[in-house]
């Protein structure tokens, strides 16, 4: 009995103690997001482009449209596009159909042969009369062209730092407001951006532009958008 009571004693003491200990304060915090964005003219475009063929024979469509790919190839070398910039695109052949009167299916007439490449020009200034010099020399199929960066790296950081620098002058609008002061930062995240999304061009356009090789086909890439954004969680200064 003694040692019930004196573990019961031992117990209710354990349990004042617990309930008169001081509760810790609630860090109080000022939490924001802070948004960056730059704007900056590309200094390359991807260029996807091609051949397509048509033969009654597959064969032929075919050897047709490596014919003519090898033409562009040595066009694009003539105008110094390295072997580095370009790469196999698609290669497809396909059958044509024709609703045949005399029977309820359709039949095969010939087929369609399709080749492309994806160039990368580095130099803008020059991409209107490589377009030109390609089209001349044999392509029928511009499949897309992406104005973009060699290198984002210094346009992203410049995002970045306008990212933070808006989150800081929020925090200090806000605690301004809230009539509090801003304490040391305790973490700080980038939520979002960190890249860019390259311009896609209006193909059409410059296909039919480009159908009259004697002139260079106009561009006008645009501008690239860059964003980033960050989380910042500030102390409230006591």
């Amino acid at each position: 009995m003694r040692s019930y009571i004196a573990l019961s004693l031992l117990t209710g003491t354990l349990a004042v103690a617990a309930l008169s200990a001081p509760v810790a304060a609630q860090e109080r915090t000022i939490t924001v997001t802070g948004r960056g964005e730059v704007s900056v003219e590309p200094d390359m475009a991807t260029v996807i482009i091609g051949v397509q063929t048509e033969a009654e024979v597959a064969a032929t469509a075919l050897d047709e449209a490596s014919v003519a790919t090898a033409a562009i190839l040595a066009s694009l070398d003539g105008e110094g596009v390295l072997d580095e910039d370009i790469r196999s695109g698609a290669i497809r052949l396909n059958p044509r159909y024709s609703q045949s009167v005399l029977s309820s299916g359709t039949q095969i007439t010939g087929y369609q042969a399709i080749n492309s490449v994806e160039v990368q020009v580095n130099d803008l200034d020059r991409l209107g009369s490589l377009l030109a010099a390609v089209v001349g020399d044999g392509a029928n199929r511009l499949d897309g062209v992406r104005f973009g960066l060699q290198d984002p790296t210094e346009a992203t950081d410049e995002a970045r730092r306008r990212a933070v620098a808006e989150g800081v002058r929020l925090a200090e609008l806000y605690a301004q407001a809230a009539d509090v002061t801003v304490g040391e930062l305790t973490m700080l995240s980038e939520t979002g951006g960190g890249g860019y999304r390259p311009v896609q061009a209006e193909t059409r356009q410059m296909e039919l532009a480009a159908s009259s090789p004697q002139y260079d086909v106009p561009v006008s890439p645009g501008k690239i958008e860059l964003n980033s954004s960050v989380t910042m969680v500030y102390a409230i200064a006591d």
